[in-house]
C-alpha cells in the first residue's frame, strides 16, 4: 500500500526533499493552503444551544487552533461530533439512571411479587441493552470522524514520517566507492 502524500510543511521539517525540486515543494504548498478557507470554525445554533456540545466544540476549536487547523472547513464535521459527544453523554446518563432503578428494584425484591419483579427487572435490562447499541453505534460515528480529522492518535501519526532521512556525506559516499 503506497504511502501518503506528506504535507510541504512535513517535507520542509524533515528535510524530505530529496526527489522534489523548490518549485515542487511551492507548488504543494500553495495547493494545500488552497484548500483551506482561511476562515476560523464556527459553532452552529444547535451545537451552541447544547450545553456539552458547546463546551466539547470550544475544547476542540482550542486544540485545532494549536495546531494551525482551526479552519471553516473543518467546521462540519467538528459541529456534527460535537453533537454526537453530547448525545452519548446524555445516552450514558439514561444507562447511569437504569443501573440504579435495578439497585432500587433489587433493593426492595423482598416486598414484591416474584413475576412483578422479573417483569421488571427484564423491561429495564431490554431498555438498557437498546441504549448501549445506540451508543455503540454513536461512538463509532464518533470514531470515523475522529479518524478523518488527526483527532486521534493514530491519525496523527499517519501524517508523520516513518523514518527520518540520513543525512548523506557525499565524500563519503564518493571514497567508499
Amino acid at each position: 500500500m503506497p504511502q501518503r502524500a506528506k504535507s510541504a510543511s512535513i517535507l520542509m521539517l524533515t528535510n524530505d526533499v530529496s526527489h522534489r525540486t523548490k518549485r515542487e515543494i511551492a507548488l504543494r504548498a500553495a495547493a494545500e493552503k488552497g484548500t483551506l478557507t482561511g476562515e476560523g470554525m464556527r459553532e452552529r445554533a444547535d451545537v451552541k444551544n447544547n450545553l456539552d456540545a458547546h463546551k466539547e466544540f470550544m475544547r476542540l476549536r482550542r486544540l485545532f487552533r494549536k495546531i494551525e487547523k482551526d479552519d471553516a472547513i473543518y467546521a462540519q464535521p467538528i459541529n456534527d461530533y460535537c453533537l454526537l459527544h453530547a448525545e452519548c453523554l446524555a445516552i450514558a446518563g439514561k444507562i447511569d439512571r437504569i443501573e440504579e432503578d435495578l439497585d432500587y428494584l433489587e433493593a426492595r425484591r423482598g416486598d414484591m411479587d416474584p413475576v412483578e419483579y422479573l417483569q421488571l427487572r427484564g423491561a429495564l435490562y431490554d431498555k438498557e441493552l437498546k441504549l448501549s447499541a445506540e451508543l455503540d453505534k454513536k461512538r463509532d460515528k464518533k470514531r470515523a470522524i475522529e479518524d478523518k480529522n488527526l483527532m486521534n492518535i493514530q491519525s496523527a501519526l499517519r501524517s508523520i514520517p516513518k523514518k527520518p532521512d540520513e543525512k548523506k556525506n557525499p565524500l563519503k559516499e564518493a571514497l567508499s566507492g
